[in-house]
């Protein structure tokens, strides 16, 4: 005979013999839909691009596509490469500005 301890009414209880009472709760929010992670194609979005309306994901990833825009989503953007500053311009500059307003 196996018993184990119920979270329910703190009590020992046979596991052939589970009392109904002691069942865990169903969570209410989870579907009894044989798919209920079912993700639709159907939205409602105002285009950043373009400014038209549109009702389904497809069509306004197709608009992105021959536009040439890239949709970007959970993954990193390509690294920015910071431009090369030019010293030998800035220290010209830096003369200039100080031969300029130091008179």
């Amino acid at each position: 005979m196996r018993e184990r301890y119920c979270r329910v009414c703190g009590g020992w209880h046979q596991l052939d013999k589970w009392p109904h009472d002691c069942m865990p709760v169903q969570n209410r929010a989870q579907s009894d839909l044989p798919a209920p992670h079912f993700i639709s194609d159907a939205i409602e979005i105002h285009s950043m691009h373009d400014g038209n309306t549109y009702t389904s994901k497809a069509k306004l990833r197709s608009a992105y596509r021959a536009a040439g825009v890239v949709e970007i989503g959970n993954e990193k953007p390509p690294p920015i490469e910071k431009p090369k500053t030019d010293r030998n311009e800035i220290r010209k500059e830096l003369r200039r500005v100080h031969a300029e307003y130091n008179v």
